[in-house]
C-alpha cells in the first residue's frame, strides 16, 4: 500500500526540521534502488521526475531538457518503479507544465491518484536563457505555464516544491502558493557528467540569497533551499548554510549520481588490489 502524504503533512515534517535547526534534505532519484536506500536512510523529500532515468543511465542531466523522450510519460513510468519501494517518504513528482499534448489537469488527478504526494516543475524551462527562452516564453511554452501549474496545484491544495532561477521567478511562484523553492543556480558540478563550468562558489552564494529574498518579500514563511551549480558535495554545500539563509539543500547528482560513481570505483579497485597466492 502507497502511502500518501497531504500538504499538511509534509509542511509540519519540514518545519520541524527548520524548528529543531536541522537541514531539509531532498533528493532525486532515478532508480528504485536510490529512492529505497534514501527513504530507509531519513531523506525528508524523494524527487522524481524525467531528467534522473538519464543522470541513472550515464547521460547528463541535461539530456531531460531536450527532445529526447517524453518527458511526462518518463516520469509516470518512473512514479510507478518508486512507489513500489519508498515506504515512509513523500514522492514529489514533475510535470512538464506546457505539454502540448496532455491536459494538464488530468495529469495532476493521474499522478496524486498513483500516490504521489506532490508536484515540482521538471523539466523547468528556467534553465534556458536568450532568445530561445524569450520564444518559448512567448509561445506559451515556457515559465510563466509553470507558475500556472503551481497556482492549479495550491488551489488543490497539493504541496508544491519548485525550482526558481532568478529574482523574478522566486517572486512568481511564492505568489503562485509554492510551498518550497529550490534556489537553482545551474546544473551540478563534480562527477563524470557534471556541468563543465558554474558559479564560483561565493557568486553561487549570493545568488541563492537573492533568490530566497526574493521568494520571501512575498511570503516570508516560505521555504527555501539551495541547489546545483557548486554546491555539489556537503563541505560546498555547508559553505551555502553558513553564508545564507535557506532551510536545507535538494541534491539530484549529489544524492543519486555522484555517491554512485565513487562507490563504485572505489568497489572495484579494492577488489583490483587484492592479492592471489
Amino acid at each position: 500500500m502507497v502511502r500518501q502524504f497531504t500538504r499538511k503533512e509534509i509542511n509540519e515534517r519540514l518545519r520541524k526540521k527548520i524548528a529543531d535547526k536541522k537541514p531539509i534534505v531532498i533528493g532525486g532519484a532515478g532508480i528504485g534502488l536510490v529512492a529505497k536506500i534514501a527513504d530507509q536512510t531519513g531523506i525528508d523529500l524523494i524527487m522524481g521526475y524525467n531528467t534522473g532515468p538519464f543522470r541513472m543511465d550515464g547521460h547528463g542531466s541535461l539530456s531531460g531538457y531536450l527532445a529526447y523522450g517524453d518527458s511526462n510519460l518518463m516520469t509516470l513510468i518512473l512514479g510507478e518503479h518508486l512507489l513500489k519501494v519508498i515506504k515512509d517518504t513523500p514522492l514529489i513528482g514533475g510535470i512538464g507544465a506546457a505539454d502540448p499534448y496532455r491536459d494538464i489537469d488530468q495529469l495532476i488527478e493521474r499522478m496524486m491518484d498513483m500516490g504521489f504526494s506532490g508536484i515540482t516543475n521538471v523539466p523547468t524551462t528556467g534553465l534556458y536563457d536568450g532568445i530561445f527562452r524569450k520564444q518559448i516564453d512567448a509561445t506559451n511554452l515556457g515559465y510563466p505555464e509553470e507558475v500556472k501549474l503551481v497556482e492549479n496545484c495550491n488551489k488543490r491544495d497539493i504541496f508544491t516544491a519548485v525550482y526558481a532561477f532568478n529574482e523574478e521567478e522566486a517572486k512568481a511562484m511564492a505568489a503562485a502558493g509554492a510551498d518550497l523553492i529550490g534556489a537553482h543556480v545551474g546544473l551540478t558540478l563534480g562527477g563524470t557528467i557534471g556541468a563543465g563550468s558554474a558559479l564560483e562558489l561565493d557568486a553561487a552564494c549570493e545568488r541563492t540569497q537573492k533568490i530566497l529574498e526574493a521568494a520571501r518579500s512575498e511570503n516570508p514563511d516560505i521555504i527555501v533551499v539551495c541547489h546545483g551549480g557548486p554546491f555539489d558535495y556537503p563541505e560546498n554545500v555547508q559553505v551555502c548554510f553558513d553564508k545564507t539563509d535557506v532551510n536545507g539543500f535538494i541534491g539530484a547528482s549529489s544524492v543519486e549520481r555522484l555517491p554512485v560513481e565513487k562507490a563504485i570505483r572505489e568497489c572495484i579497485q579494492q577488489f583490483q588490489n587484492l592479492k592471489m597466492k
